[in-house]
């Protein structure tokens, strides 16, 4: 019986293919093209995911299996895609052979001894009909910079789904202010990745809403900061703000995309009842998904660490989304209070994710306002390699690193009003302090 070694995962190719709306099938083969593994994987029952191995590899794959079966099958759907099942608008339609990557992923990241992106933030723009009074890209935009252009986007866009990420997501500013986007999501390949977006809404009309889905956007988060219309526009400085949000969100729902609202928890939301009013708001127009992020300091609150929320208030949000979770309505909660626990997913920065700002810089994520290089300075993949083999990131941290007191005072307190954003992490040497510009370019 063949068994897939150290020395033979270098070598391994692993393809899925659509075979039928509901099947996808993954061959995976290894040096000289030996068929190690065929995966048939069908709904089943309606809302189940099973599937069936063979091959002379099969027995050993088999764990690797039951182990990912276990905790999808325990996942709530909130919609179909052609048959297919969404559990939730970050992660591909399974089956697919884009949610299958992971696989490959993790294959892929043992031969080399580090781990792989799963998810991709980019922003394309610096440009938004908003201006938001918490814009967490503020700090990252500047008079002086310029934004990639169509072929340095499209070059990142080949290199991420080379890195083997599966999740692509448009960010800005505002994504739909580039005349280009439309052309961008149109070039992935929709069997390496699943493209997202967020969005303010603004833009959301028939005809944009026609193209996105021509393009093949398949979910996108319309961002709603409260459950008030004025106040929500008020946060945006932008009047009809709420109401353009909604009513794109609908002709989106409309032409076939998954669409979901994304907001932020706060002690004075959490506790006045005002953030579930507004998850109720989001199930009742037919909003697919919400998503919770924690009210992290970054961008224009970089320093507001008394923002951070509190052991109750993360409880008060967990206890939420399980609620609304657990009802048999097709509608989810994504929170990030559940999802960066350590009986979530942790930190996902540097572990299965990376933030592009609109000018080339990568970081960890988009809270996170640390860079490790410059896409058009270096290839994505040798980036990547350097934020990985950091002695802070290349450990998987079970918790937001943004929300802990010992990385921001480690490698965020040091960042004075007037640094312009992201920081290289060469200027950061972990101890508190940070090094002047002069001194690193010296090295």
């Amino acid at each position: 019986m063949s068994k897939i070694t150290g020395a033979m995962l270098k070598h391994i190719k692993i393809v899925s293919t659509q075979a039928a709306p509901t099947v996808t099938e993954t061959r995976v083969t290894g040096p000289l093209g030996v068929k190690l593994v065929k995966m048939t994987t069908r709904v089943v029952d309606g809302n189940k995911i099973a599937c069936d191995l063979e091959g002379p590899a099969a027995a050993q794959v088999q764990p690797m299996v039951d182990r990912f079966l276990s905790v999808i099958n325990r996942i709530k759907v909130i919609g179909t895609v052609d048959g297919r099942l969404v559990y939730n608008l970050y992660n591909p339609p399974m089956p697919s052979p884009a949610a299958l990557r992971p696989f490959e992923r993790k294959l892929r990241s043992q031969a080399l001894g580090y781990v792989l992106p799963a998810t991709a933030t980019l922003s394309v723009t610096p440009h938004c009909p908003c201006k938001c009074v918490h814009c967490s890209a503020d700090r990252f935009v500047t008079q002086e910079g310029q934004m990639l252009s169509t072929e340095e986007l499209a070059s990142v866009v080949d290199q991420t789904l080379d890195l083997g990420v599966c999740t692509l997501i448009f960010t800005g500013g505002e994504p739909m202010a580039r005349k280009d986007l439309y052309d961008q999501i149109a070039r992935v390949d929709k069997n390496l990745a699943h493209v997202m977006m967020f969005t303010c809404g603004a833009f959301l009309n028939a005809e944009n809403v026609a193209r996105l889905k021509e393009a093949g956007l398949g979910s996108m988060n319309v961002s709603i900061d409260s459950d008030r219309p004025e106040e929500h526009d008020e946060f945006r400085r932008r009047p009809g703000t709420f109401k353009q949000a909604v009513e794109g969100a609908r002709m989106a729902r409309e032409a076939g995309i998954m669409v979901g609202v994304s907001t932020y928890a706060t002690h004075e939301n959490i506790t006045s009842g005002r953030l579930e009013h507004l998850l109720q708001i989001a199930r009742d127009e037919g909003f697919h998904e919400v998503t919770i992020f924690d009210c992290v300091p970054t961008g224009k609150f970089l320093h507001r660490g008394d923002l951070v929320l509190g052991r109750k208030d993360i409880e008060a949000v967990r206890a939420l989304a399980d609620k609304y979770n657990r009802d048999s309505a097709p509608f989810g909660v994504t929170a990030q209070a559940q999802a960066n626990a350590p009986d979530g997913g942790g930190c996902f920065g540097s572990f299965s994710q990376f933030y592009m700002t609109c000018y080339g810089d990568i970081d960890p994520c988009d809270f996170n306002p640390v860079s490790f290089g410059n896409v058009r300075n270096a290839p994505l993949a040798e980036i990547w390699k350097k934020m990985v083999s950091h002695p802070e990131f290349c450990g998987h941290r079970m918790s937001c690193r943004m929300q802990s007191q010992r990385y921001r005072r480690m490698y965020i307190d040091p960042l004075t009003d007037d640094e312009v954003l992201p920081v290289l992490i060469d200027r950061l040497p972990g101890d508190g302090t940070i090094l002047p510009k002069e001194e690193v370019a010296a090295k």
